[in-house]
């Protein structure tokens, strides 16, 4: 009896000790690598769609906000205080056709080979700018000269911007103008005066209180940048009730080479830029804009609406200028998955062909009146 329990224990001892086969072995692994490359595959697959969910979501946002922000400005080209235009005194000791032609509020550089039916062809996929202003029709003013790549348009925009300040009376004379000493005007701001008859441009000398008012003064100080003309203005400069005062906004619009050299808007913003001197400084608005194209709707049998399309190499009279259609070419920051960009993008009437790459792109238009010229 005691021989046989002996024996039965050794077989259940011997039935616990006993292990997998090799054969099961290969089998779990096998199980466990198919396993593994299903959930891999869809990591890697869930990864490529976040990505491409992601990238097409920034250029979406990137591309709405550039043609919103230009749109803005564009609308309201040529303000002058008034709707109806204006006569012009332009009183700054040197003028710039680039900085203060807010009679001709809009004006567009066209891109040499970028016109109509034509295949502009990248030869970069973050391209340098260019040191050839006659690369652009027409030429590139200084100021925009060495910021702007190859391929891409230009657009500048000119008016008043706010907020404006009502003149009080004795309104003006002939070295300032009274306005609410409330204003936060700071002398070597370029300023237009302005009522629905006539318009000055002036640079900002110096601010002296006088009670509730303050006198603006634009006299031609010395070591004043661009500086004023006259230290005095003419009888046909003076102001009433009416008058109004606002600073001269000129924006210039261009695709130039930003933060790690990617292809960026640009808005090149007269500004202040310190006690005696009104400047030109460059602002990265948006990266990974690779072209922007413009066309221009012209009313030259002064019917009130465009008659005609053109790009801005084919402008005769910029004030027959009733409109701008804007064409962005938007692209990701980064590149991703395996397949490459060797598409061509139609943006309005021209054909862009970037360097392939792995980057998503696409193509946003807006069209936008010019309010002030508009019926």
């Amino acid at each position: 009896m005691l021989a046989m329990k002996l024996r039965n224990r050794k077989s259940v001892s011997g039935c616990r000790q006993r292990g997998v086969t090799l054969v099961e072995l290969m089998i779990a692994m096998l199980l466990g690598l198919v396993l593994v490359a299903g959930i891999i595959q869809i990591f890697t697959g869930n990864r490529a769609t976040y990505e491409f969910t992601d990238s097409l979501g920034r250029i979406q946002e990137n591309a709405r906000f550039t043609l919103d922000h230009i749109a803005h400005d564009a609308r309201m080209a040529g303000y002058r205080g008034c709707l109806a235009d204006v006569a012009v005194f332009n009183n700054l000791d040197v003028p710039s056709a680039f900085r203060d032609d807010i009679e001709n509020g809009v004006l567009g550089y066209d891109a040499n080979g970028t016109g109509a039916g034509e295949t502009f062809v990248a030869t970069a996929k973050d391209p340098a700018p260019s040191g050839t202003p006659g690369n652009w029709t027409p030429a590139l003013p200084a100021e925009l000269n060495n910021l702007v790549i190859p391929g891409s348009d230009v657009l500048i925009v000119r008016s008043i911007s706010g907020p404006t300040q009502t003149m009080l009376a004795p309104f003006s004379n002939a070295a300032g103008i009274l306005v609410p000493n409330t204003h936060d005007y700071i002398p070597g701001e370029i300023l237009v005066a302005t009522d629905c008859q006539k318009a000055s441009i002036f640079q900002l000398t110096t601010v002296t209180p006088a009670g509730t008012l303050d006198l603006l003064g634009h006299n031609s100080n010395a070591g004043y940048t661009p500086g004023n003309a006259a230290t005095l203005w003419g009888a046909d400069q003076l102001y009433g009730l009416g008058g109004e005062v606002a600073r001269l906004q000129t924006h210039a619009f261009y695709i130039g080479r930003g933060s790690n050299n990617r292809p960026s808007l640009f808005q090149l913003r007269l500004q202040w830029q310190n006690a005696t001197t009104s400047g030109f400084v460059p602002e990265e608005l948006v990266a990974g804009i690779d072209t922007m194209q413009l066309r221009y709707g012209l009313d030259t049998d002064n019917s009130g609406a465009p008659n005609s399309w053109v790009s801005g190499d084919a402008v005769g009279d910029w004030g027959d200028v009733l409109s701008t259609e804007i064409s962005l070419l938007a692209r990701a920051d980064d590149e991703y998955g395996t397949e490459t960009d060797t598409g061509t993008y139609t943006l309005i009437d021209t054909q862009f062909n970037p360097v392939d790459d792995r980057r998503l792109r696409q193509v946003f238009s807006t069209s936008v009146g010019l309010r002030n010229r508009l019926p």
